[in-house]
């Protein structure tokens, strides 16, 4: 938060619009502030510099005032105020606004900061070649008969006194004869004494920086000072400065010609003189410049001097990475006026003696990250990855047992290698049969080629399929590699991918919404007309890792875009009675026996006489269509094949009048509720004979019968009547119609309750009437049929607009309006003339007029079980005519989920 507030309030103080998020360059540049910098731009925005701690990582107070006491060189442009803090510099916005991606010239880093104070050197070893001058200090010690110490400075005439001993002249001497000289005088004219000779404190000396200093002018420097120092002391150079020739000039002649490249490449310092007073250190504009960038150490521009050459580039650089293509790295140049480029080897010595222009730009790319000499297995397998190739490997080199090498999951019947092929890269595809091929079966055992992709299938689609038929171990096992395996199958598909990308650079999610939207657009099914029904999508997300789907859509949005011999797509569609109905690729020697391996074989359903084949040929101005009828059960025997070609469409027929299982459950008080196993036809009646009949506990009238297919109707017609209630409460709200008595909240919750009510599709029926008309009218059951019969329900309930909705033990004397009077009567909103019953059994029994409120027709009387329904007034509900229908499905769905519960 510290770090956010900071950047935030910087941004806001530099550019009013930047208003934005901070970037991490920004926040990194931050971080590179001194403390108490740092503190300043805090104590400005009113934030606690103690919270800085957070952003510099920093855990103690301590470590952050030790920190700022060794704070005594700041960023160019820093001014200090009359205490010596810093004040925040003028070019604030141009440091936390650069790009850091971009190349800079070497060295200029080097002197980039200026100094708060400069630190004299006096405690620094003095050379021997030192020559003393005025101002400097000597220490002398005289020891012996007794024990002496002088601080001696040279006079203006470069002579020192020493007591008894008289004048020497020190000056011009170097700082060995000096001590010689000295000891020697003492030894000489001071019997019983001997002297130890140092130097005090230095002379200061005044030198002239000229030229491309960031601060030109005359700077007083101590007498031990070198170029180097010198320039730090000036703020470093100008950007324009040149770092391969910066001249010590002494009496007008030039004495040392400093290469700042021999010190910051090699640690040469040899040409950093020791300056004397009155000397220039002059920095001339830098020469030519070039660029170096891609796959070196160190990216920049660098500044020649003489005739440097690709070589002396690259030593500039640090040298190559690792991963560079040295033999064909990019050279580009000014020639007359324009840029032309060249492709230049760097391994040759005659390329890297080339010699270098000013403009230059040497780039070196990366070498590609495909892998020569390798395959590629993906997929089910226990251990993914590259392996390497060797001419005659074959397919069992690889995977040498099924138990070992195969996931439990993967599937036996189906592999595929793909190859890439021509100039093109167009794919091949090639077939074969994992168990065989491992086996050593002649023609599914085949023979790799370098980079070929050994692709393993699961034999699961999704992953609930996958979770409920594997072994929790297997499952364990594999979720502790997923993270290793989603990578390699990132790298598998883009290996396919990465040639539709039109942008080399774009994102991998870029590159899926670009896909999907292609898929979009131009489905692969639309290819072969109307998808089969048994055809179903499966969500991207809830594929198994290895499923058809997911190993082989790279490969098919590749493949799309590739045309067979005749001009067709090389893909193919089998539908029908097959494991894994779709679009499969066009394999090499495709066959009708090779579609259906690939397509998980047949199911028992399966006709076996006879499957047709649908075949597009395409002229030039028309289109015709084919029929090849084959005789699938002679294919899958081996007997014959039929070869396959683009847009081939295989559709397995099923058997007439085939049926899979149908299954009812009977529930509640039956002598043998359980799900069970019907023949097509079979009625209610006759199973209920076959569960042994009912209980002496059954509440036959109250049973409740669901149809699934009910179900889904009721979903339907409860989405539709959602969204005309949406559209009645919309047109009323805007042309102002209907009383506003009930709040537009309160439509809300109805319509929400409406949504989250879960459909039951119960079929109303009178169960008692049904089993004694012994076989008349019965009910044929369908596949997921329920019945379930509640136990013996002495209750009669009261639901809608009473007082106190709640149940009551049925008593024949006490009439519907007592039951209501009981509940506290009704509400304001009630509709007095609609109240109705839902029997036991789901009928509905609706007020049919009479003497009193509560006359219904003869026949009726209410029964253990029943509900009374008092409905809203739809005065209330601002003239909304779905008003009451979504408040009875409300109602009666409840009373049928009581009932079922209640089992």
């Amino acid at each position: 938060m510290v770090l956010l507030v900071a950047v935030v309030a910087l941004g806001n103080s530099v550019t009013a619009h930047a208003q934005s998020m901070p970037s991490q360059a920004q926040i990194e540049q931050l971080k590179k502030l001194p403390r108490a910098q740092q503190e300043a731009l805090a104590r400005q925005f009113g934030i606690d510099p103690s919270m800085l701690d957070q952003l510099n990582g920093s855990s103690s107070s301590s470590g952050s005032k030790s920190q700022q006491q060794e704070d005594v060189v700041f960023p160019r442009g820093t001014r200090f105020d009359k205490n010596g803090d810093p004040i925040i510099p003028e070019d604030l916005e141009a440091q936390f606004t650069r790009d850091d991606d971009e190349l800079k010239a070497f060295g200029y880093d080097l002197f980039s900061g200026e100094p708060k104070t400069f630190a004299p050197t006096s405690y620094a070893p003095v050379p021997s070649s030192y020559i003393m001058g005025v101002g400097d200090t000597i220490k002398i010690q005289l020891f012996g008969k007794e024990n002496r110490t002088y601080d001696l400075t040279i006079d203006r005439e470069g002579k020192v006194v020493i007591p008894d001993l008289g004048e020497l002249t020190v000056a011009g001497l170097s700082y060995t004869l000096m001590q010689e000289l000295i000891q020697n005088q003492v030894k000489q004219r001071l019997i019983g004494f001997n002297a130890a000779v140092s130097m005090g404190e230095l002379r200061s000396i005044q030198v002239f920086i000229a030229g491309e200093a960031y601060k030109p002018g005359s700077y007083t420097v101590s007498s031990l000072s070198t170029i180097s120092q010198a320039l730090y002391v000036a703020g470093g150079v100008s950007d324009i400065a040149s770092l391969r020739s910066i001249r010590l000039m002494r009496a007008g002649e030039v004495i040392v010609d400093f290469d700042l490249y021999d010190l910051l490449l090699k640690g040469d310092a040899s040409d950093d003189r020791i300056l004397q007073s009155g000397d220039v250190v002059f920095i001339p504009a830098r020469g030519d410049m070039v660029t170096v960038k891609g796959q070196v150490k160190r990216p920049a521009l660098y500044e020649l001097k003489g005739d440097e050459t690709l070589k002396d580039a690259l030593r500039f650089a640090g040298g190559s990475e690792d991963d560079a293509y040295l033999a064909s790295a990019q050279l580009e140049r000014i020639v007359r006026g324009q840029r032309v480029i060249s492709t230049v080897d760097l391994t040759s010595n005659a390329e890297l003696s080339k010699e270098l222009k000013g403009g230059d730009v040497l780039t070196l790319r990366q070498v590609s990250e495909s892998l020569n000499n390798s395959l590629l297995l993906v997929g089910a397998v226990t251990r993914p990855g590259h392996y390497e190739w060797k001419p005659g490997i074959r397919i069992n080199d690889i995977l040498l047992d099924s138990r070992q090498d195969l996931l439990e999951q993967a599937d036996l019947g189906y592999g595929l290698v793909v190859r890439e092929t021509g100039t093109k890269r167009d794919l091949s595809l090639y077939q074969f049969n994992v168990a065989e091929a491992i086996s050593g079966v002649e023609g599914e055992n085949l023979q790799l080629q370098e980079r070929d992709q050994i692709v393993i299938f699961s034999r699961y689609q999704t992953k609930e399929e996958e979770k409920q038929k594997l072994s929790r171990f297997t499952l364990t096992k594999q979720e502790r590699q997923a993270e290793e395996r989603q990578e390699l199958l990132s790298d598998y598909r883009q290996a396919f991918l990465k040639d539709l990308v039109k942008d080399a650079k774009a994102s991998e999610e870029e590159e899926r919404e670009r896909l999907a939207e292609e898929r979009r657009l131009t489905p692969l099914s639309d290819l072969f007309g109307s998808p089969d029904e048994d055809d179903v999508e499966v969500a991207e997300e809830d594929l198994a890792l290895y499923s058809r789907d997911k190993l082989l859509e790279p490969i098919m949005q590749r493949i799309q875009r590739q045309r067979t011999s005749n001009g067709n797509t090389p893909l193919v569609y089998v539908s029908g009675e097959v494991n894994h109905p779709g679009v499969y690729p066009l394999v090499e020697n495709a066959s009708v026996s090779r579609l259906v391996e690939a397509a998980g074989g047949v199911k028992d359903s399966a006709y076996l006489k006879r499957a047709e084949i649908t075949r597009f040929e395409f002229n030039k101005d028309t289109t015709k269509t084919d029929y090849v009828t084959v005789a699938l059960n002679n294919v899958l025997q081996g007997a014959m094949d039929v070869p396959l070609q683009g847009r081939d469409r295989l559709n397995v027929l099923s058997i007439p009048e085939w049926q899979n299982t149908y299954e009812v459950t009977l529930r509640g008080e039956v002598r043998f509720p359980g799900t069970y196993a019907i023949k097509r036809g079979e009625t209610l009646t006759q199973l209920i004979e076959r569960a042994g009949g009912f209980t002496e506990h059954a509440f036959i009238k109250g049973a409740v019968f669901t149809r699934e297919e009910l179900r889904k109707q009721e979903q339907e017609r409860k989405k539709i009547l959602a969204q005309e209630l949406q559209r009645e409460v919309a047109g009323n709200m805007l042309t102002g119609t209907g009383d506003s008595r009930v709040s537009y909240d309160e439509m809300r919750t109805l319509l929400a309750d409406l949504l989250s009510a879960e459909p039951v599709g119960r079929l109303i029926m009178d169960l008692p009437k049904l089993l004694s008309a012994n076989g008349a009218n019965d009910v044929q059951l369908k596949d997921g049929d329920t019945l379930h019969v509640p136990s013996r329900n002495d209750s009669v309930s009261i639901m809608g607009e009473v007082q106190m909705a709640t149940s009551y033990r049925f008593d024949p004397d006490v009439s519907v309006e007592e039951y209501i009077d009981r509940s506290g009567g009704t509400k304001e909103k009630a509709d007095e003339d609609r109240i109705y019953i839902v029997k036991a059994n789901g009928a509905i029994e609706r007020y049919e007029g009479g003497s009193s409120w509560f006359s219904f027709s003869e026949s009726s009387q209410l029964g253990p079980g029943d509900a009374i329904i008092v409905p809203m007034d739809t005065t209330y509900t601002e003239d909304l005519e779905l008003w009451s229908q979504v408040t009875t499905i409300l109602y009666n769905t409840a009373v049928a989920v009581a009932a079922i519960n209640s089992i």
